[in-house]
């Protein structure tokens, strides 16, 4: 937050020079037809759109128009304010984590009305598929979200509802001519009560979702026409808002076979709920989407980690996955979403949070963390209302919270590995050790495999517990758990004995394969003191066109590497610049907010991350100057 200059600032001089040799430019660009290869590597993070953030107006520093509402709270099912310009201003913020693709809420247009269930501020309640809904923006603010995200190198995945179209009043009452594109009632199933077992799969897929003050009237996505209406919908959906990714609602309520052309049409990789638990029956979806959310996986991993302390049945979920799916690698894995209660809702342990969120950054496919998770958010027992709007929380957008640092590290190893290792992301997560308290993953070839220790001890356990493992791939090394910076020697037979502490998990990887990384010291092994995540911010007052101005100037430098003095962690900030250099003039997206008390204003911003860290060339080392204040 600006109001002050404190010292070690960047000054001026810098700024400008940085102005003219800004990396911009380097970004990737929107990479068309974003296939399963493109989204390997990526990590995403899951945006409930209303909840995340209303945004500021540039001008005035104050929200928008129109957020937060008054009186909002996440137990009453209406909007709070949450726009698709909020979400643009806070891209630095999930940038800190090194995620590079966001899922937003659906953008279509949904019924308007306050009903007896609450609003329609998830996005579920479509209406008009060919409208978008205003609540969220107007749609130069989408264009101006995807296009920044495409600035960044970021992908953007756009979550649509195939299933149903949505009904405020009693279903005997609907009007079917309000609806876009299907406004006859020929296309929809007739109604009959959704049996919510999960055992009728005809059921599922013929009968209506919603409820007797909100019906869903579902679609019959069995109809070649009603086929061919959403395979234009969603080709042009795509092309026009250059799509990169589909998030699928309701998956598992559409039959498996109306998604070979549904994805087809759109042209990108597509993700599916499917809110079932057995994998053998969940692998029908993925087999013609080509992924789903790994439903079955995520309950276990809940088993395991939470209060049931049931890592067998974990182990067991992954040894069968291996044989029903098609290709594990492929699903998104995940732990939180909007559909389920919060892990903290369970257990408020941070220990047992650090292993869950480590275990889906870790495991095989793209990973998913929700909003808030990183502020280790507890929600409700009933998360489709309670899903709390994050700018009203204590902690709001906290960058130092243990578990945001936590994933923004994770995140950052995974990047660095798929880079040096090409096959990383197709090499099926292993087992290689568990009992009761303790399993250890190995992902990876052998000699470039990442090791993960998880442990249900929890944090509330103040104990250390040691285990030897085996069969590490690796031989007279050393590993280095990256989430504490603490280094292990592998004998010649490929066993380390490592240490447990605080219930907190290793993720682990070889020591001097870390080198560029940015984790724990510029090679790796740096041991000792953390180096905190610095903030600094000055103000420069000027005239521009005889007009008094004021430049504020920020750096925002999360560093979790190690280093044993101060002096090193200056030299190895200094080896780096960075591609993700933030400038504007004046500030439209601006995470600080405005300066007072100038008639125009200029907020630039230089921000270090570790996900997008790279070796200076030799001309901008020659013309970059740090000059401390």
């Amino acid at each position: 937050m600006i109001g002050s200059a404190p010292s070690g600032a960047f000054s001026l001089t810098l700024l400008l020079r940085l102005l003219a040799f800004s990396t911009i430019a380097q970004l990737l660009g929107w990479a068309q037809c974003a296939s399963l290869e493109d989204w390997r590597s990526r990590s995403i993070y899951q945006i409930v759109t209303d909840r995340f953030n209303p945004g500021l107006n540039s001008a005035s520093g104050t929200f928008i128009e129109g957020g937060p509402k008054p009186g909002c709270t996440q137990g009453n099912g209406t909007y709070c304010g949450g726009t698709w310009r909020g979400i643009l201003e806070k891209l630095d913020y999930i940038q800190g984590m090194n995620f590079d693709a966001i899922w937003i809420s659906p953008i279509v247009e949904n019924l308007p009305q306050r009903t007896d269930d609450g609003e329609a501020y998830a996005g579920y309640w479509p209406q008009n598929l060919y409208g978008i809904n205003t609540n969220f923006g107007e749609a130069e603010d989408l264009h101006a979200l995807i296009d920044e995200l495409h600035a960044r190198g970021m992908y953007f995945m756009m979550d649509v509802v195939p299933n149903h179209m949505a009904w405020n009043g009693p279903r005997s009452e609907i009007d079917y001519s309000i609806f876009n594109p299907f406004n006859d009632e020929k296309y929809y199933h007739p109604y009959c009560p959704m049996d919510y077992s999960g055992q009728n799969l005809t059921a599922l897929e013929v009968c209506w979702l919603g409820s007797k003050y909100t019906p869903l009237a579902d679609l019959k996505t069995e109809d070649p026409t009603v086929q061919q209406m959403f395979g234009e919908w969603i080709s042009e959906m795509v092309g026009n808002w250059s799509v990169d990714g589909l998030r699928i609602d309701a998956g598992a309520n559409v039959e498996p076979d109306f998604f070979t052309g549904f994805v087809k049409s759109a042209g990108v990789f597509a993700t599916a709920e499917v809110y079932l638990d057995d994998d053998s029956v969940a692998s029908a979806w993925e087999a013609t989407i080509g992924s789903i959310l790994n439903y079955p996986l995520r309950w276990k991993l809940l088993d395991a980690f939470g209060t049931a302390n049931d890592i067998g049945s974990l182990v067991d979920m992954m040894a069968s996955e291996k044989k029903t799916m098609k290709d594990t690698t492929a699903l998104a894995t995940f732990s939180e979403n909007h559909d389920v209660a919060r892990f903290a809702n369970s257990t408020q342990d941070l220990g047992r949070a650090a292993n869950v969120n480590a275990f889906v950054l870790m495991h095989d496919g793209i990973p998913v963390i929700y909003y808030g998770q990183e502020q280790h958010f507890t929600g409700g027992t009933n998360p489709y209302t309670e899903r709390e709007p994050i700018w009203s929380t204590k902690n709001g957008f906290d960058v130092f919270a243990p578990l945001y640092q936590q994933i923004s590290t994770l995140n950052t190893l995974r990047r660095h590995v798929i880079a040096t290792n090409d096959k990383y992301t197709t090499t099926q997560n292993d087992v290689i050790y568990h009992d009761d308290n303790v399993m250890v993953m190995r992902k990876g070839s052998d000699g470039s495999a990442v090791i993960t220790v998880l442990s249900n001890y929890g944090s509330d356990e103040a104990s250390s517990h040691d285990v030897k493992l085996d069969n590490t791939g690796y031989s007279s090394t050393s590993l280095t758990d990256v989430l504490a910076c603490t280094k292990y020697d592998v004998d010649d037979s490929g066993s380390v004995t490592v240490t447990i502490t605080n219930g907190w998990p290793l993720v682990m990887f070889e020591t001097k394969q870390l080198k560029q990384s940015a984790l724990c010291g510029n090679s790796g092994d740096k041991f000792g003191t953390k180096v905190p995540t610095t903030t600094t911010a000055a103000l420069y007052t000027t005239t521009m066109a005889g007009t008094a101005t004021e430049i504020a100037v920020t750096a925002i430098m999360p560093m979790v590497s190690t280093t044993a003095t101060a002096t090193d962690a200056a030299s190895a900030a200094n080896d780096y610049t960075s591609s993700a250099i933030r400038f504007g003039a004046p500030a439209s997206v601006s995470p600080w907010g405005a300066v007072a008390g100038a008639s125009n204003r200029l907020l630039f911003g230089l921000r270090m991350y570790r996900m997008s860290m790279k070796p200076k060339s030799k001309y901008q080392a020659q013309e970059q100057e740090l000059e401390s204040r």
